[in-house]
C-alpha cells in the first residue's frame, strides 16, 4: 500500500469519522477520531490500534497514518485541524509525539466527551467562537490525559517525523535524496530504507505530492501565472511541473486551473 500526501480544503473539519477504509497517508493537520459504535481498525506511526466504542486516537501532524478495516456499523467524530490554528498547543503539536496515540474509553477524560457531544452539534469548518471554545476544551482534556515524549527521543518513529517535516519544509528547494540525508544528519541508505519499509514510497514521488499540494494552493491566488507556480515549487520547466500535476492529479495544471478560478468567480457572485 502506498504511502502518500493528502490535500485537505480549509484549516478545520469538525463531523462524522470516515466509515470506509483509508490507505496510509500524511497531511499537516492534526486528526483526531472518536468511536462512538462498532469497531475501527486504525494505523499510527506503523502501529495497529483496534478503538472500539469510546475509544480516541490522534494522529499528529506529518504523522503517516490510516484507516485498515472498518466494521459495518462504524459511527463515530473527527476533527482536522492545522496545528498552528490552536497556538496554545502548537509547540506541542510540532515537538512531541504521543508515547502512545490511543486512549481507551476509560482513559477518555469526561470533560472531553462532553466537548465532542457539543461539536457533534455544531459540525462544519469555519473557526466561530462556540466551535472553537469545544475544541479547546476537548485538546486540554486530552492532551491531558497523554504522556509525551520529544519526537527526536522517539528513535525510528521520531526520525520519520522529521524526515517528513524536513521534505515539508524544503520540498519546494533543489531538494534530493543526498541533500535530505544530509540536512538529517543521517546516511542515504539509512533514508531510503526509511521510505521503502515505513513510507512504502519512492522519495521523489513524495516530494512531488507535497509540491503539487502547494501548486494547487498558490493557484487560489489570482495574480499567479502557472510558469511562476511552476517555478515556486521547485520544477525547473513547465513539462515536468504538467508531467507531475497530471500524475498526482489527473488533471492538467491548465484545466485544474480554469475549474478552481471559475468556481471561486462563480461563488463571488453568490456571496455578492
Amino acid at each position: 500500500m502506498k504511502a502518500f500526501y493528502e490535500t485537505r480544503e480549509g484549516t478545520l473539519f469538525v463531523g462524522e469519522m470516515t466509515v470506509y477504509p483509508f490507505p496510509l497517508h500524511v497531511h499537516e493537520m492534526l486528526e483526531l477520531t472518536y468511536v462512538m459504535q462498532g469497531e475501527s481498525l486504525i494505523q499510527i506511526d506503523g502501529e495497529n490500534y483496534l478503538l472500539k466504542p469510546g475509544d480516541m486516537a490522534i494522529a499528529f501532524p506529518l504523522v503517516p497514518h490510516s484507516f485498515e478495516q472498518q466494521s459495518p456499523d462504524v459511527k463515530g467524530f473527527t476533527t482536522f485541524f492545522l496545528a498552528d490554528s490552536i497556538a496554545e498547543f502548537s509547540n506541542t503539536f510540532h515537538t512531541m509525539l504521543p508515547v502512545k496515540p490511543v486512549l481507551r474509553a476509560e482513559e477518555v477524560p469526561e470533560d472531553a466527551r462532553f466537548a465532542i457531544q457539543r461539536l457533534m452539534e455544531h459540525p462544519g469548518n469555519e473557526y466561530y467562537p462556540t466551535r472553537l471554545a469545544y475544541l479547546h476544551v476537548l485538546l486540554a482534556h486530552v492532551l491531558g490525559a497523554l504522556e509525551f515524549r520529544s519526537a527526536e527521543q522517539m528513535n525510528e518513529k521520531g526520525l520519520a517525523d522529521r524526515v517528513v517535516k524536513y521534505i515539508f519544509d524544503h520540498a519546494c528547494e533543489n531538494i534530493t535524496l543526498s541533500t535530505t540525508a544530509h540536512g538529517l544528519g543521517i546516511s542515504e541508505s539509512h533514508l531510503s530504507h526509511l521510505f521503502s519499509q515505513q513510507f512504502h514510497i519512492n522519495f521523489r514521488r513524495f516530494v512531488n505530492a507535497i509540491r503539487i499540494d502547494k501548486a494547487e494552493a498558490l493557484m487560489r491566488d489570482p495574480t499567479m501565472t502557472l510558469t511562476a507556480i511552476c517555478y515556486a515549487c521547485g520544477y525547473e520547466n513547465m513539462r515536468t511541473f504538467r508531467r507531475a500535476f497530471v500524475r498526482e492529479t489527473g488533471m492538467l495544471p491548465t484545466a485544474y486551473l480554469q475549474k478552481m478560478r471559475g468556481e471561486s468567480a462563480f461563488s463571488a457572485k453568490i456571496e455578492a
